[in-house]
């Protein structure tokens, strides 16, 4: 984080989320983001251009915004074109500021989100996911290939849909934290918190593969040494170089790349592992989800495709509520 760029109320919340709340570099950032986006906009909106620089945006002012300010926000938001799981997420970022500066800074007198409620979406939209034919197929693009870059990219899908890594996981997981005797590995997941993840054949097999090749290299920065996957210049993988290995898996897999994710990789292993029959608490084991409704939302997944399957039964010319009674 660039200090120069932000008042210091900013860099003093960032070292706290970092320091002490124990949030994640990318989390923090993202509010960090937003917070300046805030900023930004109340300096033109409120405060007519009263500052060149939002570095020397004084607490003074943050004291004088008040509710209706932050619902000009969020109607800005709205008017952009944000859509609405995205001005949820902006505006839980804004209540995380201002709760910072009136609950562990003291900083402000008054409270400006007490009235203003925690927005709910709408709708849940379930995440969407490869079909157990499309997975085998992204693992397999590179099977007949010799090249370090191909195999190295093999690994890397197979954790992804094998184990249900994040994609900060994948680019932060260490050589040390695996267990290959044991076929485990452990990673800091999201807040810090540290969870087992397991291998198998497939993802072992890939691993040790690119590892062969890997621990050859002589790696130049002491932070990546431990590092497992590295760009071509030994350094640790950026997040858009892993979003490119993986667009470019899906175009090689004929996958359409614009509706699919790198996240579609963790939603395809939880969505395939309730398929097998896996409890969903351990499905919640392996994500690293703190509450099991975060994992439950693949139940949705499984259930449309029971419906969809009914709709596609023989005697689908029944209605739907016909054909439920039928096999009840």
């Amino acid at each position: 984080m660039n200090d120069e760029k932000y008042p210091d109320f900013l860099n003093e919340i960032s070292n706290y989320l970092l320091g002490i709340a124990n949030y994640s570099k990318l989390y923090v950032d993202n509010i960090i983001t937003t917070i300046m986006q805030f900023l930004t906009f109340m300096n033109t909106y409120k405060f007519e251009g009263k500052y060149v620089s939002l570095n020397k945006f004084s607490i003074n002012d943050v004291r004088s915004l008040s509710k209706s300010d932050i619902y000009s926000f969020i109607y800005y938001l709205a008017y952009n074109g944000y859509k609405e799981g995205t001005r949820i997420t902006k505006l839980e970022h804004i209540r995380t500021f201002f709760d910072y500066l009136y609950r562990i800074k003291r900083s402000l007198f008054k409270e400006p989100f007490k009235q203003i409620k925690r927005e709910k979406r709408l709708g849940t939209t379930l995440p969407n996911y490869l079909s157990l034919e499309e997975a085998k197929k992204v693992i397999d693009i590179y099977k007949d290939s010799d090249k370090e870059q191909d195999i190295r990219d093999t690994a890397i899908l197979s954790v992804f849909l094998t184990s249900g890594l994040r994609l900060a996981e994948i680019q932060n997981l260490k050589i040390s934290n695996i267990n290959f005797k044991e076929n485990k590995f452990t990673i800091i997941g999201k807040g810090n918190k540290e969870r087992m993840c397991y291998l198998t054949n497939t993802s072992k097999d890939a691993l040790l593969k690119y590892l062969a090749i890997r621990n050859e290299k002589t790696v130049i920065n002491k932070s990546d040494k431990d590092i497992v996957f590295l760009s071509n210049r030994f350094r640790k993988l950026g997040r858009n170089t892993i979003k490119q290995i993986v667009k470019r898996a899906y175009t090689k897999a004929g996958i359409d790349e614009e509706k699919y994710s790198v996240h579609t990789l963790r939603h395809t292993c939880a969505t395939l592992l309730l398929k097998s029959g896996t409890d969903i608490k351990l499905i919640q084991e392996v994500l690293g989800h703190s509450r099991i409704e975060t994992t439950q939302i693949y139940t949705h997944i499984y259930n449309k495709n029971v419906e969809k399957a009914m709709l596609e039964h023989p005697l689908s010319k029944f209605k739907m509520q016909d054909a439920l009674a039928f096999v009840a």
